[in-house]
């Protein structure tokens, strides 16, 4: 058997593996329950949170009042 035939055969297989285990999987039509939409959003907003006061930290520590002198 030559090289490419295995090549052809392992792709082969491995599409038909991906087509099966993709079968297996239940259709779920339901919407996702409010609680992990609002978790979801708690976390989202602790990350937003925490971002701002990092930002807020590097512009105090990084801040010159000589060069905001000169730009007013």
């Amino acid at each position: 058997m030559g090289t490419r035939f295995l090549l052809a055969l392992c792709l082969v297989l491995l599409v038909l593996g991906f087509e099966v285990q993709g079968a297996q999987l239940p259709q779920q039509d339901e919407r996702p329950s409010p609680a992990l939409l609002s978790q979801v959003q708690e976390s989202l907003s602790s990350y937003w949170e925490s971002a701002k006061a990092a930002a807020q930290k590097l512009y105090e520590k990084t801040y010159l009042p000589a060069v905001d002198e000169k730009l007013r």
